[in-house]
């Protein structure tokens, strides 16, 4: 939401000194603060719409642009709109109490849907599998022993390597229900190969109880919404102005903001607009104090499909109004910002003019992308949740046909010697 507002169609108008006209009106939380405040004080409210940049900057020898720079040179005696506890123009002007919290926060990619061949290892975890390869040893160690003590008096079958393969091959076969032709007369053997077919045979049905599961339902990549997984991810994020980060301290930020400090760019409004549809990166928003989101309006509502609100703050600050150097009324206006807050109209307000300049459909939207939507009933299985399967088929059928290839050039060879 805008903390300053213009409009052409609402009641009451004020004088504009950049238009020498009284057809504008403004509204907000931060305007309707010091329209009271005049209504109280007696004083008389005229808006100066001549700077189109966004906050401005103050350069080092005491002069500025955009609203600082107005107020700094004092063609304006109140500067509002967001403007955050700067330190580099507390230097230069004063400040009035905290008018409210602004999060800035970012609407990211929102997460695709996992296509690989990794999901064939999911319904394992990586200690899980670790306990069945061990599992799958010990089989492959006790059949090698056991047949190897079976044909102990049998000086024809009675070879270390030939026991290791028959334990190798049967473990590998009963993992994957396959029958063996070998016949044995040992009960010491057949009760080995009995209970390796029971353990394999509970573990392929709770793997495949789990495989099930996940090439159903959706299972979804990693979103980088949060402001750890945003800078681990490394995704470039954008606004319209430098001033986003300029309220983070390099001298005292973590790691972290400094790193995604780094990941920041500056594009113009209609390039972020383009890039909402086609870039993989985060946009700027900001979170008000009860929970309301600005600077949306750059996104269209198509490209809001494929964008999540992060559940967190990049950083948050409080913010204040502008006024010049031994503003008279200065101390009068702290009071009354106090006591607005004390009276709970802030929260009034702001869903007020929420409800007055926001599509509150929209609003609502954004704020629920932060959850995913798991509600999605029965779906069709389609490529995607064989897809790996396909690839892992694929992988073996290449090594298979490999294998063929070179048996038949060794027998040729064989053959010709």
């Amino acid at each position: 939401m805008n903390r300053f507002s213009l409009s052409q169609k609402k009641q009451p108008v004020y004088y504009d000194r950049s238009e020498n006209t009284t057809e504008v009106t403004i509204d907000g939380t931060e305007v309707r603060l010091m329209i009271i405040f005049c209504e109280l004080y007696n004083c008389t409210i005229q808006v100066d719409t001549s700077e189109t940049a966004d906050w401005g900057d103050i350069f080092p020898n005491a002069s500025g642009y955009g609203l600082v720079g107005m107020v700094l040179d004092r063609q304006n005696d109140y500067g509002i709109g967001g403007m955050y506890l700067w330190y580099e123009a507390y230097e230069f002007m004063d400040m009035t109490h905290f008018l409210g919290r602004s999060g800035v926060t970012c609407l990211v990619p929102a997460p695709n849907r996992l296509i690989s061949w990794t999901l064939l290892l999911r319904p394992f975890q990586a200690v899980l599998w670790m306990c069945v390869m061990l599992c799958l040893l010990l089989e492959s160690v006790a059949l090698c022993v056991t047949r190897r003590w079976e044909h102990s008096s049998n000086y024809i079958f009675n070879s270390w390597t030939g026991s290791l393969r028959f334990g190798c091959i049967s473990t590998l076969k009963l993992f994957v229900n396959q029958s063996t032709s070998y016949v044995t007369s040992s009960y010491a053997l057949r009760t080995v190969l009995i209970a390796s077919y029971m353990i394999d045979i509970i573990l392929t049905t709770v793997y495949s109880g789990g495989l099930a599961a996940i090439l159903t339902l959706p299972t979804l990549e990693e979103a980088a919404d949060s402001r750890q997984r945003l800078f681990d991810h490394k995704l470039i994020w954008t606004g319209t102005s430098q001033a986003w980060i300029t309220t983070i301290d390099e001298r005292s930020a973590d790691p972290v903001l400094l790193g995604l400090m780094e990941q920041y760019r500056v594009y113009d409004a209609a390039l972020i607009s383009a890039f909402s549809h086609t870039e993989q990166m985060g946009f700027v928003v900001e979170r008000m104090q009860f929970g309301h989101l600005g600077n949306t309006e750059l996104l269209a509502n198509d490209a809001l499909d494929h964008l999540k609100l992060m559940v967190d703050d990049i950083y948050f600050a409080f913010t204040v109004a502008f006024v010049p150097r031994l503003w008279p009324h200065l101390s009068a206006y702290n009071d009354f910002i106090l006591a607005w807050h004390s009276s709970g109209l802030d929260k009034f307000w702001e869903w007020k003019i929420a409800a007055d300049y926001m599509n509150a459909r929209r609003q609502n939207r954004i704020v629920a992308s932060q959850k995913l939507n798991l509600d999605i009933g029965p779906v069709k299985l389609g490529i995607d949740n064989i897809i790996g399967l396909i690839l892992l088929w694929c992988f073996g059928m290449i090594c298979s046909l490999l294998t063929f290839l070179v048996e038949l050039w060794r027998g040729h060879n064989t053959s010709v010697l």
